[in-house]
C-alpha cells in the first residue's frame, strides 16, 4: 500500500464542510484501489478538522458554544435553549414550561450533570434522561437516552417567526408526522431528521417533539443551509425576480420622499445621481419650494457634473432645511432636450433609525397612518409615506407601530420633514443583535446607507426578551453593539435607550432588566429614552393581557418618544444658535 500522503494544509485551518466534502470525494476517486484503512484513515483528518471548527466555553451559568454558521447555549439544566444562525433566534425558551429544548416525562427535565467529554461535545444527564450534543460547523447531531421503563417526550419549542415546510392543516392547527422537516427563518433553512411529528401553534409557536419509548436511544441530526430559490418564494421569503428596465434618465438620488438629514438648523444638502442612457452634452438640476425660514428657493436650472463615458452624474447640492420641494432633472445635446425626470417631494430635516424587538416593529394591535403629510419611511430601497406597516423591518411584521405618531409629532414641533427607518425584529435578545450577526448586519446596512451624518439618531426599543437575566451582562452586550456601530459607521451617532421591560399585568417590570438601561444612561454611553413600562394593560392588546401595543398605546408610545427625542434636539439646535 503506498504511503499515507501528508494532510494538505488547509486541513490545519477552518474547512468548510463543502470544502470538506469535496476533499472526501477527490480522495474516494483516486484512491478507490485502496483499503477501506487509508480512507478511514482521511476521514479522520476530516472529522478532526470539522471539530476545529466549534469552540465551547463557560460563561455565567451557561456552556456557549460557537460554530461556523450557528452559535448556542446550553444551560445549567442541560437544555439547549437558544440556537442563533446567523443571528437570529431559532428556539423560544421560557414560554409555558419551554426550556427551548427538553425532556419531558410529567415534567421538564433538569439534566444538571454536564461534562464535556471532547472539544466540540457536551453530555448531560440525570438519572432518568441523557443527551450527548455532537457540534460541526453546520451541523449537530443529538443522542437522546430515556433510561426509564416508561414513555417520555423530548420537545423543540421554535421561535413563532420560524416556519415549518409540508406540514398539513387540519383544523386550526398545523402538523406532520414523520421523522424529517424543515425549518425556515428568512433565508436560513435548518432541515432536522429523527423525530416524530411537529405540530402547532401552541402559545404561538410550532412544536417539534420525539416521542421515545422505555429505554429508547435516538439520534436527531441538524443540517444548517439556505433556502433555494424555489423555497424562498413558496414560503413567502422572496419573490420572483423582475427584470429592470433601463430609461434614457435613471434618477439614483433622490428618491421621491426621501429625507436627508440636515447638518445645521437652516442648512443641509442633497445629492442628486444617476445615469443618463442617450448620448447628451449638459445635465441640469432645479430645485423648487419654500425653506424652513420661509424662503422661495431660486427655481433655476443649474448644472451637474457628469462623466463624460459612463454619463453617469453626481453633485451634492446646499439646500436649505425644509420641503416638500420639487426636483427636476433635464439632459441636453446641444442645448436640445434628450431625457428628463424628477421627483416632486424630497426634503431635508431630521432622520431617525430604529432598532429593537417587536415594539419598535409592526406588532401594534392596531396600523396606524402619519397624518401630517411630511413623514416618511426607509426601507432600504425606497422611500415612502410612513403609514403603518412600516418597510425595511427585519422580522416582516405587517401591523401597527408608533412610528407616524412619532413623525408627525416631530414635525409640529420642528416643521422639517421627518425620515425613519426602522429595521427591529421581535422576540430578540440584546445577544441576537451582536456583532458579526445578521440582525447587526441589517442594522448596519441601512445605516451605511444613510452615510456619515446621515441621521440624528438611534432609537433602541428591547429588553423584554433579557428579563431575568444579570444587569451587567445586558449592558456589557448592549455596549457592544453600540460601539461596534458606530466604528463600523465612522462616526459617532447618539444612541436612546428606552426603559423596557414589560411582560404583562403580573409582571410589569424588571428592576434587574431596568437597571442594566439605566447603567448605560449613568456611563455616558447612551441617552435617556422614554419609560415605556408605564404602558401598563390599558394600552396593551388582546384586551390588555399581551406585550404588544393597543392604539391608544402605539399613539402613546410615539409621543413619549417624540418629547424624549425632541427635547434632545431642541438642546442641540439651541446651542447652535449661541
Amino acid at each position: 500500500m503506498p504511503a499515507l500522503p501528508p494532510a494538505p494544509s488547509s486541513f490545519k485551518k477552518r474547512l468548510r464542510p463543502q470544502r470538506r466534502d469535496a476533499i472526501v470525494s477527490a480522495v474516494i476517486m483516486r484512491t478507490c484501489w485502496q483499503s477501506s484503512l487509508y480512507l478511514l484513515g482521511w476521514l479522520a483528518a476530516v472529522s478532526a478538522a470539522s471539530a476545529s471548527d466549534v469552540s465551547i466555553r463557560r460563561e455565567a451559568d451557561a456552556h456557549h458554544v460557537i460554530a461556523a454558521r450557528y452559535e448556542a447555549i446550553i444551560a445549567d439544566d442541560g437544555c439547549l435553549t437558544n440556537l442563533l444562525i446567523g443571528g437570529l433566534e431559532f428556539f423560544k425558551a421560557d414560554v409555558g414550561s419551554s426550556r427551548g429544548s427538553y425532556f419531558h416525562q410529567g415534567e421538564p427535565l433538569k439534566l444538571t450533570k454536564i461534562e464535556q467529554p471532547a472539544e466540540n461535545v457536551l453530555v448531560a444527564r440525570n438519572d432518568r434522561a441523557t443527551i450527548r450534543y455532537e457540534f460541526a460547523a453546520e451541523s449537530m447531531v443529538w443522542s437522546v437516552e430515556n433510561n426509564t421503563s416508561e414513555p417520555m417526550k423530548f420537545f423543540i419549542v421554535f421561535n413563532p417567526e420560524v416556519s415549518a415546510d409540508k406540514g398539513e392543516v387540519r383544523g386550526t392547527v398545523l402538523a406532520q408526522e414523520g421523522p424529517k422537516s424543515i425549518w425556515f427563518r428568512d433565508k436560513t433553512r435548518l432541515e432536522i431528521d429523527g423525530g416524530t411529528r411537529f405540530w402547532g401553534p401552541w402559545r404561538g409557536c410550532m412544536m417539534w417533539d420525539a416521542a421515545l419509548s422505555p429505554r429508547e436511544k435516538r439520534q436527531i441530526t441538524f443540517k444548517i443551509g439556505t433556502a433555494s430559490e424555489t423555497e424562498a418564494i413558496k414560503m413567502g421569503l422572496a419573490s420572483p425576480a423582475v427584470e429592470e428596465v433601463e430609461q434614457d434618465l435613471t434618477l439614483l438620488s433622490p428618491k421621491n420622499f426621501q429625507v436627508f438629514q440636515r447638518q445645521s438648523r437652516f442648512r443641509g444638502r442633497i445629492i442628486v445621481s444617476g445615469r443618463v442612457k442617450p448620448e447628451c452634452d449638459t445635465v441640469e438640476v432645479r430645485l423648487s419650494g419654500k425653506s424652513l425660514e420661509g424662503k422661495w428657493l431660486p427655481d433655476r436650472w443649474q448644472p451637474v457634473p457628469m462623466e463624460k463615458q459612463t454619463r453617469s452624474f453626481y453633485l451634492e447640492m446646499p439646500v436649505p432645511a425644509g420641503g416638500w420641494y420639487d426636483l427636476q432633472v433635464r439632459v441636453l445635446k446641444e442645448n436640445q432636450p434628450v431625457a428628463k425626470g424628477g421627483v416632486d417631494k424630497v426634503g431635508v430635516g431630521e432622520v431617525f433609525v430604529g432598532a429593537g424587538q417587536s415594539n419598535v416593529t409592526n406588532s401594534g394591535e392596531e396600523r396606524t397612518v402619519q397624518t401630517s403629510g411630511m413623514v416618511a419611511s426607509f426601507s432600504g430601497r425606497l422611500w415612502q409615506l410612513a403609514d403603518d406597516p412600516q418597510p425595511g423591518v427585519h422580522d416582516k411584521t405587517q401591523r401597527g407601530s408608533f412610528w407616524p405618531t412619532f413623525g408627525d409629532a416631530m414635525y409640529a414641533r420642528f416643521r422639517v420633514p421627518i425620515g425613519v427607518a426602522v429595521t427591529g425584529h421581535g422576540g430578540t435578545s440584546v445577544f441576537a443583535w451582536k456583532p458579526g450577526g445578521e440582525l447587526h448586519n441589517w442594522m448596519m446596512t441601512r445605516i451605511l446607507q444613510l452615510g456619515p451624518n446621515g441621521f440624528r439618531a438611534l432609537l433602541w426599543h428591547q429588553g423584554e426578551a433579557d428579563v431575568g437575566g444579570k444587569p451587567e451582562d445586558y449592558a456589557q452586550n448592549l455596549t457592544d453593539v453600540i460601539h461596534a456601530s458606530t466604528d463600523a459607521a465612522g462616526w459617532q451617532f447618539p444612541w436612546f435607550v428606552a426603559h423596557v421591560s414589560y411582560l404583562s399585568p403580573e409582571r410589569p417590570f424588571s428592576e434587574t432588566t431596568r437597571s442594566a438601561q439605566k447603567k448605560l444612561w449613568d456611563r455616558g454611553i447612551a441617552l435617556q429614552g422614554p419609560d415605556t413600562d408605564t404602558l401598563t394593560s390599558n394600552y396593551r392588546d388582546t384586551g390588555g393581557r399581551g406585550i404588544h401595543l393597543n392604539l391608544k398605546g402605539t399613539v402613546a408610545h410615539g409621543k413619549m418618544w417624540a418629547e424624549k427625542v425632541g427635547d434632545y434636539l431642541y438642546k442641540v439646535l439651541a446651542q447652535e444658535i449661541k
